[in-house]
């Protein structure tokens, strides 16, 4: 059933779409959804994403379930790294988002994965199309069949994903035990006094901002993020990250605690529309034993252009 709400507003002038994401700890493009949807009334009438509250207003709705996104292969352009009758890896464009969701019914990695295979002659099951097969397969792993691990939506490189359910499982297990090695680059804000450095710190949601996630004192899961600056550049740094463990947001939140967030990273950073269109990182390398074969795999994306352009740009000021 929709989950249904009433909330006073006791404060003037905030946004009902900002009021609304805080306080139900939902993205703001999903609380403009439900609003342009019917779904939040303002004394009886639905009110605009931009509208100014006033203090003792009273805001009622309900959150509508997400309806089941059929899984439509696309015609959507991919550059595939690595390919074999297992799985493959695919260098993941900047602002695609990896699985169909609310607000993301189209466009995304799995509709251009599904057209791909398509193509090839495989067949729909193997990224979840059967969806009696694929709610059985959530239920006895808490994942979707195909997706391995994921990258956020402004995020580039290397990810990987499973033909089949079996090799599913074998890859998920590798990440959980952490027999996998990640190689990220990025461009940070600022210039480290250090050459190498590790982060450990639990990660969880923020106490205030619950769109973000964050280092904290108590409670979190633990996390561990080694970094290594490349180079130094004028105002800003190009590292790598390793990343030990795969939580939500790590390396951002590790970067950010360590006081040199991601150039472009809007959540995190401090100069994100002046920097960069995207946040500037890149899932460079990933490196395991083949979940078959046990043969050694490296699979490297190329540096994108963008982060390429910006260290040569930012070199050139500090010669």
């Amino acid at each position: 059933m929709p989950h249904s709400f009433t909330i006073a507003c006791r404060q003037n002038g905030i946004r009902i779409d900002i009021f609304l994401s805080e306080k139900l700890s939902l993205t703001r493009t999903k609380i403009k959804e439900m609003i342009e949807g019917g779904h939040v009334l303002v004394d009886g009438n639905i009110p605009k994403p931009a509208m100014r509250l006033k203090a003792g207003i009273e805001i009622t709705g309900h959150i509508p379930e997400e309806e089941p996104v059929d899984l439509v292969p696309e015609e959507i352009e991919l550059t595939i790294l690595y390919e074999d009758n297992y799985f493959l890896a695919i260098n993941k464009p900047a602002d695609m988002v990896v699985h169909p969701s609310f607000g993301h019914a189209s466009g995304t990695l799995v509709n251009a994965v599904l057209g791909y295979m398509k193509r090839q002659g495989f067949g729909f099951e193997v990224i979840g199309y059967d969806k009696k097969q694929e709610e059985r397969e959530d239920q006895k792993a808490g994942l979707r069949p195909g997706i391995v691990h994921r990258l956020d939506k402004g995020t580039t490189g290397v990810i990987l994903i499973a033909r089949d359910f079996r090799t599913q499982e074998k890859l998920s297990a590798l990440f959980k035990d952490r027999h996998v090695r990640k190689t990220y680059r990025a461009i940070v804000e600022g210039t480290p006094p250090w050459d190498s450095l590790t982060v450990e710190g639990n990660i969880g949601r923020h106490p205030v901002d619950r769109k973000k996630m964050a280092v904290l004192k108590t409670g979190g899961r633990q996390a561990s993020t080694g970094f290594k600056v490349l180079e130094r550049l004028t105002g800003f740094s190009y590292i790598e990250a390793y990343p030990a463990t795969g939580r939500t947001h790590q390396i951002r939140v590790h970067l950010n605690h360590a006081g040199f967030p991601i150039v472009g990273d809007e959540t995190y950073g401090r100069q994100a529309k002046r920097s960069a269109l995207r946040p500037l990182l890149h899932a460079y390398r990933i490196e395991f034993s083949h979940p078959v074969t046990a043969a050694p795999v490296k699979i490297e994306a190329p540096v994108p252009s963008d982060i390429e352009d910006f260290v040569k740009k930012h070199r050139g000021q500090n010669g």
